[in-house]
């Protein structure tokens, strides 16, 4: 599981580096700017979403070890 949520966290940051690179120098308007923002929500809740479930396995290993 655990290399699973690198390779999503490497994904997320590799989207997020394209995100810049594709939105630098475009029109600040509210379509470029509400797509920026829901793109990186998206990438908010992964990240959230990842170190939940690390979280969430580290607390059942504790619980285990007990």
């Amino acid at each position: 599981m655990r290399r699973q949520i690198v390779t999503i966290l490497q994904d997320i940051a590799d989207d997020m580096e394209a995100d810049a690179k594709a939105f630098d120098g475009q029109s600040f308007n509210g379509r470029t700017v509400g797509e920026y923002f829901g793109n990186q929500g998206a990438a908010i809740r992964a990240i959230a979403l990842a170190v939940k479930t690390l979280y969430e396995e580290e607390r059942h290993q504790s619980i285990e070890g007990l």
